[in-house]
């Protein structure tokens, strides 16, 4: 529960300052992505997006996006406390389980966490009167008092007989 914690307070921290726009640009990466689209679009600038992604043991988090002609720019910031809360959770891990660390547990660890990762869904469902919305708020709002899961109905029923 500490590393939940740990690790929602640095996605919280490093949210702050990328939309304040507190970071310097040497510090980012810019991800060229060719699209096929059947019409061309020019974005006259950069729009601000939230999302995060792993690659080669790296943590990254995507910071904006911007589509030119048949090219989606993604700009994106490393997230070094990110790596070193994981590094930190697989040391707990060897330590708790008395393993020698191998890769295999490693592995395995790295493969829960993207398994069991808890993420915020939102699921429709066709309903007699209307549509049904399923909301499931992310572990991340755990420590919220508005912590639940809702059920909506839309448009209201006419009666409840």
């Amino acid at each position: 529960m500490l590393f939940l914690a740990l690790k929602y307070q640095a996605r919280t921290e490093l949210i702050e300052h990328l939309d304040a726009n507190t970071y310097t640009a040497d510090r980012t990466i810019i991800i060229k992505v060719p699209l096929s689209i059947p019409y061309q679009t020019d974005w006259t600038a950069y729009e601000r997006v939230d999302g995060d992604f792993e690659h080669q043991g790296e943590f990254y988090r995507l910071v904006k996006q911007k589509l030119q002609h048949d090219t989606l720019y993604v700009v994106c910031i490393k997230d070094h406390k990110q790596k070193q809360l994981t590094s930190a959770m697989g040391d707990f891990t060897k330590l708790v389980n008395d393993l020698p660390g191998t890769s295999t547990t490693l592995k395995l660890l790295g493969s829960f966490q993207k398994e069991y990762r808890f993420s915020s869904a939102i699921e429709l469902f066709a309903h007699q009167s209307g549509w049904f919305r399923k909301i499931n708020y992310p572990v991340a709002t755990a420590f919220s008092p508005l912590y639940n899961e809702q059920e909506l109905v839309a448009p209201p029923p006419e009666s409840f007989s």
